[in-house]
């Protein structure tokens, strides 16, 4: 859609219709995950406990990458803006080249999962099935990260539905294939832990599939050329790392503070960690829509600014802001009413729903502050500032969350439900320090390429 048909631009309407199909992806992504912890809750806490951390190892390791990814949107929308549409499919190749590459590497670093589990030092009946889990996980690297640089492109043209729409089919395969696998229904042995990993290793490899033919046909050959494109150009994969891999870091070190979070949380015992798994997934009833207006904030910022009119892509980027506090101060309001139901969702073991009910009061802090911080830095991400938000990134995760946990959870032994508490600091301190970068306009001095 041409950026100068909207009505109102940068209004709630403009906003809200980039949004709710990223919104719906990332409802999905959420419906899967936590389908997939239910179901492999309820084979066992220990399970659970491996799938949680896991899935947080896995994701650790992916966040450099798909941080590398989210460049694409960025140059995707500005020139989409600029009405530059053969660049649109230009940078999506070089983007396509840079996923290749991290899949490879991806490929390569899983034989480093059992060394590093080791240092986190879970129990011994958690270890085994961890390894399994990251292990087969990790296989679907490739396909996850070229999933990432096809979407990114149809977000910075404008187009959030085409995701939408793969990603809601390749979840719902992924669920069937949970019950199939898991508890082994049909011709298949029950699996656990691993059958659970095999499901979501093929519906990532069915996404990248599905995406790679649309992009390669229809309206996307013929108005941007993406078949075209495909020469490797070294400066505009240049350009791309030089805003993608800042990017890479924020997230990176983000999800890396969590990984070492969790590992502290597992030394506390299986029970705790279980509660962090479920208090995860709960977080994820946020943060996934919340990504939704991120998204849109990074695509109308940037098309805005392709197009030279800052004040829009400010105050599209302030509407999405607005949505997205709204949001998850209900998804908050949620959690604090009702903490104990949530927690039986995936747990009914009486100590796990105790300390899980103990600390949702602090995830429900932890939700309201990270919704603000996610919104501005997609904002900012979509005009290229992402330096400093990665400096705020690593300040507070290993400077201040971290610490605060263990001060929480073993000096002060408050445990599980107090280093929570250090997370919901941390949280407060990204937002502020986010939303404060974005008000103050630096980003407008920016020059991707």
């Amino acid at each position: 859609m041409d950026i100068a048909e909207h009505q109102n631009p940068g209004g709630y309407r403009e906003v809200w219709n980039l949004a709710y199909p990223a919104i719906l992806t990332m409802v999905s992504q959420t419906v899967m995950w936590t389908v997939d912890s239910a179901m492999v809750g309820h084979a066992g806490k220990v399970e659970l406990a491996a799938v949680g951390l896991g899935g947080i190892l896995v994701w650790t390791v992916y966040s450099f990458f798909l941080g590398l990814t989210n460049s694409i949107n960025t140059f995707v929308s500005q020139n989409f803006g600029a009405k530059k549409l053969d660049r649109c499919a230009e940078y999506l190749w070089q983007g396509l080249y840079i996923a290749l590459a991290a899949g490879v590497m991806i490929l390569a670093l899983r034989f480093l999962n059992g060394w590093i589990i080791d240092l986190l030092r879970p129990s011994e009946e958690v270890r085994g099935r961890c390894i399994a889990y990251a292990n087969i996980r990790m296989l679907s690297g490739p396909f996850t990260m070229m999933h990432f640089a096809y979407a990114n492109f149809f977000r910075g043209i404008g187009n959030t539905k085409t995701p939408m729409k793969v990603v809601v089919f390749a979840n719902l395969l992924n669920i069937i294939g949970d019950y199939f696998l898991i508890f082994g229904k049909g011709p298949f042995p029950a699996m656990g832990v691993v059958g659970a990993a095999w499901a979501t290793a093929f519906a990532n490899f069915l996404s990248a599939y599905i995406f790679a033919v649309v992009a390669s046909s229809g309206k996307y050959r013929r108005v941007y050329g993406t078949l075209e494109h495909w020469r490797p150009h070294l400066s505009e994969i240049k350009s791309l790392l030089r805003i993608g891999i800042p990017i890479a870091v924020h997230f990176f070190l983000d999800m890396g503070s969590f990984l070492v979070f969790s590992a502290y949380i597992g030394r506390m015992g299986t029970e705790p960690l279980a509660v962090n798994q479920i208090v995860i997934q709960i977080l994820a009833l946020s943060f996934m829509p919340c990504q939704g207006f991120s998204i849109a904030a990074t695509t109308l910022m940037g098309q805005y600014i392709g197009a030279r009119r800052s004040d829009l892509a400010k105050k599209s980027a302030y509407t999405a802001l607005k949505l997205g506090a709204t949001y998850s101060g209900i998804v908050a309001i949620i959690c604090i009413t009702f903490p104990g139901p949530l927690v039986r969702i995936f747990n009914t073991d009486p100590v796990v729903v105790s300390l899980g009910k103990q600390t949702m009061l602090w995830a429900a802090l932890f939700i309201i502050f990270d919704a603000i911080q996610m919104v501005s830095s997609g904002a900012l991400r979509g005009a290229g500032d992402t330096k400093v938000p990665m400096k705020i990134t690593i300040g507070g995760a290993w400077f201040l969350f971290i610490p605060l946990a263990y001060i929480f959870g073993t000096v002060l032994s408050g445990g599980i439900v107090w280093a929570w508490a250090g997370g919901a600091i941390y949280a407060l301190f990204l937002g502020a320090a986010m939303s404060w970068r974005l008000m103050r306009d630096r980003w407008r001095d920016i020059r991707i390429e």
